[in-house]
């Protein structure tokens, strides 16, 4: 029950063009929870602030990146082992697009899309070129770039509609505690979320609120390509770790359950993505092909329904 289907009846796909005026800055929002744009939060301030306002704080400035770089491990039908606290071999990919000239850039274990070629490593070592990338599809940007949940490129009325939408189903946004915490010298807001299925006219509505949300903006799925990767009816819950400045995330790590058909999310994916805000999609060289980074923070190993 965890399968990633869009409904599109009645959405508009193919609505009007493109995205107005695009993305804006790198970095908006900027600790507007603490009553202050561009102010650095500091471990008073997180002890004090709003989750909620939080949250549509880090949404926001998330929603609005012009150009999404990551390091992405998905967790594919190995989630007893995730669980267990076992070794897994998670699917790696690296990758970034520039809604602004629509260029996706991405290189996982096997093969590669750089400045519209594609690109493989044979198993004899040798890196072939196999002709043009295919066209970019929304489900491609998903599973390629990104946290499979929010898109990026928005202005800031398009992702005012977007988050508008999410906050009108009671129950679905449900913030946790941040807290601050330290790694490797520097400091994190460490933020639980959890997108809970809610009910709704036409039943059980997870994933869906996402596609829901962005048919708000009144963008086309097809020139602002989009697929939330979360199941249609299920839950989400994600941990942030926020820039305190940006709060844009440095890491996230979520786990995609269905609540009711698999409360303990043996059936679950797992999707662990460190985010890379320089304004770059990757540019790897022949080196690199077939050999992606995946995130350098270590796994948190989620428990559906534990996350505090």
């Amino acid at each position: 029950m965890s399968l990633v289907v869009v409904l599109v009846a009645g959405l508009g796909i193919g609505g009007w063009a493109l995205f107005g005026s695009g993305g804006g800055g790198a970095a908006p929002g900027g600790s507007q929870a603490a009553g202050g744009k561009g102010k650095e939060l500091t471990e008073a301030d997180v002890a004090k602030v709003d989750p909620a306002k939080l949250l549509d704080d880090t949404l926001t400035a998330q929603l609005t990146q012009p150009v999404v770089h990551t390091r992405i491990d998905s967790i594919v039908f190995q989630a007893k082992a995730y669980l267990s606290g076992g070794p897994y071999e998670g699917k790696i990919v690296e990758g970034g697009f520039d809604y602004r000239q629509r260029k996706l850039n991405f290189m996982d274990d096997f093969s590669a899309c750089i400045d519209g070629n594609e690109i493989r490593r044979r198993s004899s070592g040798v890196v072939a070129n196999y002709g043009p990338c295919p066209p970019v599809k929304s489900s491609t940007v998903g599973s390629k770039v990104g946290n499979g949940l929010l898109p990026g490129g928005l202005n800031e009325t398009q992702a005012q509609a977007f988050l508008a939408y999410l906050h009108k189903a009671e129950g679905f946004l449900n913030p946790g505690k941040p807290t601050m915490v330290s790694r490797e010298g520097k400091q994190y807001i460490r933020f639980p979320v959890a997108f809970k299925t809610v009910e709704t006219s036409v039943g059980p509505a997870g994933g869906q609120m996402f596609t829901w949300a962005f048919k708000d903006t009144k963008l086309s799925f097809d020139d602002h390509p989009y697929t939330p990767m979360s199941g249609t009816q299920n839950t989400t819950e994600v941990l942030f770790y926020l820039d305190p400045k940006s709060l844009l995330p440095v890491y996230s790590e979520q786990f995609d359950y269905h609540p009711k058909d698999d409360p303990n999310g043996l059936e679950g994916t797992i999707r662990r993505v460190e985010y890379l805000w320089d304004g770059q999609i990757p540019m790897p060289d022949q080196e690199q092909i077939g050999k992606p980074k995946g995130p350098s923070w270590p796994s948190e190993r989620l428990k559906p329904g534990q996350l505090k």
